[in-house]
């Protein structure tokens, strides 16, 4: 018989290490870690950070989850035990699996943004070579007007949204504005809502009365995104580029 005191911390591990589930878990965090050294690569350190610690936290909890699963005698806690645990790992796997597309095409952009990530090195670069080119508007309720040449109407927008940038530009010129339009991440726009199809009309002073006007243009022009345009409340001193400027996210 060994004098050996007992090891709790190995016989853990080696209980811990004979357990498929609690393998699994150890599996996910690190693909946790992995993404998260990606994001601190390419986007921000405290957002990495941030994911580290919760990779760990969510281990620990699953962790515990599988010891009351398979220790506790009541049914109803093993399935809420079980209905936690398979949501936890959905939501880890969605978030390792949705790295990819977002750090290679932008996509989904919201997430994209989220991790601070920079621009798209496949996405971006191919999208901008193609020229940029204004579409006239064919529809009917804009009419030139020689006396909308005094505004000028800078348009900015993401590469995915070039198209409609293009029809955007097309309709103000057609009803007499100054306008053109230039491909930006956007990641200098002060805005609470910066998600995918968000276009954003912000205003001097001077050009505050014909926001309306532009506004109704915009619906013209981008009719599937016109339910997600929105103007900005406090009009701005100056711009250094036009009187009004459209941000499209």
């Amino acid at each position: 018989m060994s004098d050996r005191p007992p090891n709790f911390q190995d016989d853990f591990i080696k209980i811990g290490l004979s357990d498929p589930f609690i393998r699994a878990i150890v599996g996910m965090v690190a693909i946790a870690l992995a993404a998260s050294f990606v994001v601190s690569t390419l986007g921000g350190g405290l957002k990495a950070a941030l994911g580290v610690g919760l990779s760990l936290m969510f281990g620990v909890v699953l962790v515990v989850l599988r010891v009351l699963l398979t220790n506790v005698n009541s049914v109803f806690v093993k399935w809420l035990c079980f209905i936690a645990s398979a949501i936890i790992v959905f939501a880890f796997l969605a978030l390792a699996v949705l790295l990819v597309p977002a750090v290679t095409i932008c996509w989904p952009q919201v997430y994209h943004d989220d991790l601070g990530l920079p621009a798209c090195s496949m996405a971006s670069p191919q999208q901008a070579q193609r020229p940029f080119a204004p579409v006239p508007y064919e529809g009917r309720g804009i009419s030139m007007d020689p006396a909308n040449n005094k505004f000028w109407i800078r348009v900015n927008y993401r590469p995915p949204r070039q198209a409609d940038a293009e029809h955007i530009v097309g309709a103000l010129r057609q009803a007499g504005y100054r306008s053109d339009a230039i491909a930006t991440e956007l990641n200098e726009v002060l805005t609470d809502d910066r998600s995918v199809g968000t276009s954003l009309v912000k205003t001097t002073s001077a050009a505050r009365p014909i926001v309306d006007e532009v506004n109704r243009i915009l619906t013209l022009a981008i009719p599937l995104s016109s339910g997600r345009i929105k103007i900005f409340p406090d009009d701005v001193r100056e711009f250094a580029n036009g009187d009004i400027q459209v941000d499209l996210f």
